[in-house]
């Protein structure tokens, strides 16, 4: 019975030892693919924040960016006239900011939220694109869209990665131009548009030149910076 009794405090001693050597090395592994989740659920949610941006910026306003007027506020010699502009990412994609209530997508638990700060920028421009499978270059308005929040790293690895984790999500969103960027992207091509419509350098009584109603084969100059 003494030998019993022996061999039941050794096993109970060994299950003490192993639980006191594997049972903190168990939550730390826990605790590292907790933080790996909330990490990757940010990150996920920070795409999606500039998949947002760039759906939203490539919204065009038919009535902004290719009526009569906008045609008239692309001419070369209108100044302060509007400008493509682009929509930042919005925080509220992380943040669930109830006083912006900009972000349309579901809301985020608090577990999934960032812990440092959050910022968006967009930055709106034209590019000539030419080459691969185009038969003949063309001109696109894009919107490089960049987002950058942060989670906090566990105590026991900021030593390792630092306080915070900092994560980005950058994406470029391309759109067929509006009417002010061809104008003033290709000038002779303006200039051609600004005559018709106002008659400028001819004579009064007599109707400007067409432009030709097929396509013309001669290479429109393009403007620096598109």
């Amino acid at each position: 019975m003494s030998l019993k009794r022996k061999r039941l405090h050794s096993q109970r001693g060994q299950a003490t030892v192993e639980t006191a050597v594997f049972l903190p090395a168990f939550l730390l592994v826990l605790f590292g693919v907790i933080w790996t989740v909330q990490s990757s659920v940010l990150s996920e949610r920070a795409q999606i924040a500039v998949r947002f941006s760039g759906l939203v910026s490539d919204e065009a306003n038919p009535y902004k960016q290719y009526s009569l007027g906008a045609l008239y506020d692309g001419l070369p010699d209108v100044a302060g006239a509007e400008t493509y502009t682009c929509v930042a990412p919005t925080p509220d994609a992380l943040q669930n900011d109830p006083s912006n209530g900009y972000f349309p997508g579901p809301k985020s638990p608090p577990f999934f939220q960032p812990s440092g700060t959050t910022s968006g920028t967009c930055t709106p421009g034209a590019t000539h694109l030419s080459g691969g499978t185009m038969s003949s270059p063309m001109l696109f308005v894009h919107t490089q869209s960049n987002i950058t929040t942060g989670v906090t790293v566990p105590g026991y690895l900021q030593s390792l990665l630092g306080t915070t984790q900092h994560l980005t999500a950058s994406q470029n969103f391309f759109d067929g131009p509006d009417v002010r960027t061809i104008l003033n992207c290709y000038s002779d091509l303006g200039s051609a548009v600004e005559r018709s419509l106002e008659r400028e350098a001819i004579n009064a009584s007599s109707a400007p030149t067409p432009l030709p109603d097929s396509p013309n084969t001669a290479t429109l100059s393009l403007a620096t910076g598109c």
